[in-house]
């Protein structure tokens, strides 16, 4: 109980200076948070943050930082958080004749920080387009040279299940979530400033009712990205 107590003080202090800085934890306004190590999730940004707790608490805490474990290559015995990973098999790449995809302005935002973005969607079937989607498209970020994914969003997400329905010919704005959580220890917990790019998979559907299969999910081509320090 008293680890737990001076755990959750000290969580109390990080979120007065960087109300956004967790992304999970136990209950801070509960009583008992059943027995260590106790699991906290952090932004991706937050290296420096989860250090000092580290230091303070040990082995108490089971840290995660982005989409990666902290201290950097601690393996959790039981890790059941959400991370960014790549699929087990990538999508088919979008068809010129089904679909065209821009970004809907140039895609900029800072290493760590997460950027709220579009995804400009054009109809070249002719019989119009309905994308499932949970409300937005979530981003991977990729190295534009081998196109292997190297990042992306870490976090939970609601699934409202928003279908976007492009017209036959016409162009729809789907929004689009940025992620810069690295899911590559080399780089570190975040995608490191410079020119990268971003891809996206699109579930379509013959119509908003339609069963979804594999044979329905295409990605788009990569996409300019830009990551500021």
């Amino acid at each position: 109980m008293a680890t737990w107590d001076e755990l959750r003080r000290a969580l109390a202090r990080l979120l007065e200076q960087h109300p956004d800085i967790l992304t999970y934890s136990p209950d801070l306004g509960g009583g008992e948070a059943g027995q260590p190590p106790y699991q906290i999730g952090l932004v991706p940004w937050a290296a420096d943050a989860a250090g000092e707790l580290w230091r303070r608490f040990g082995d108490q805490v089971d840290l995660r930082v982005g989409a990666l474990p902290y201290p950097p290559g601690r393996r959790p015995a039981d890790d059941v958080r959400p991370a960014p990973v790549p699929p087990p098999e990538r999508p088919a790449l979008l068809g010129p004749a089904e679909a065209g995809v821009e970004l809907d302005g140039p895609a900029v935002v800072r290493s760590g920080h997460t950027l709220q973005h579009g995804l400009l969607v054009r109809d070249r079937s002719g019989a119009g387009l309905a994308i499932a989607t949970n409300g937005r498209l979530t981003a991977s970020v990729v190295d534009p040279a081998t196109g292997d994914q190297v990042g992306g969003f870490a976090g939970w997400q609601t699934l409202p299940g928003v279908v976007f329905r492009v017209p036959p010919g016409g162009t729809e704005r789907i929004p689009l979530l940025i992620g810069t959580a690295s899911v590559d220890e080399r780089l570190g917990y975040t995608v490191p400033p410079g020119d990268w790019g971003v891809e996206a998979t699109l579930s379509l559907r013959a119509d908003a009712d339609a069963p979804l299969t594999r044979e329905h999910r295409r990605r788009t081509p990569v996409l300019p990205l830009t990551i500021t320090a």
